[in-house]
């Protein structure tokens, strides 16, 4: 069975209030996160040259003391593993990480930001971080921080995968 027919077979199971309960959130929530999203990339681009992928990888790579197992840099960001081998190519090329093999380990490889692209991300989450706060921060008292993150752990840890 595809999962459209599942969905649907799902769908008819539910009540109309039930339906109706959540789907003001839910609508509030997508329409909330492609405006923010658009909003976050266009102002990343803008300010810095990176896509919030590259920002993303070396985000960690910076938060990690500057190395990361590509396992444990694939868990962190929102990429595929095929994906992330190819943005991270791309990195490469322009001089932002480097790869090195694990010597422990020949079939492990780290990734390790360059100066360059340290340089470039801590610029970066400066203004990232100042236009956070004024998008979210300032918009948010400390209970309503609270309660957004407490729904969304909420809400993640019903998602599977």
């Amino acid at each position: 069975m595809t999962w459209h027919v599942k969905y649907f077979a799902y769908a008819a199971s539910m009540t109309t209030d039930t339906v109706e309960r959540w789907t003001p959130a839910w609508m509030a929530l997508v329409r909330t996160y492609a405006r923010l999203w658009d909003q976050v990339e266009a102002q990343m681009r803008h300010d810095s040259g990176l896509t919030m992928p590259r920002y993303d990888v070396l985000m960690q790579l910076d938060l990690a003391g500057g190395r990361l197992g590509l396992t444990e840099l694939a868990s962190s960001i929102v990429l595929s593993p095929s994906g992330l081998s190819k943005l991270l190519d791309r990195m490469e090329a322009s001089q932002l990480i480097r790869r090195e093999p694990d010597p422990s380990d020949a079939r492990s490889t780290f990734a390790r930001i360059t100066p360059r692209g340290r340089s470039l991300v801590r610029k970066a989450r400066d203004r990232h971080h100042e236009w956070l706060q004024g998008v979210v921060g300032d918009a948010l008292d400390d209970r309503d921080v609270v309660d957004l993150t407490r729904i969304m752990k909420r809400i993640a840890d019903c998602t599977p995968g």
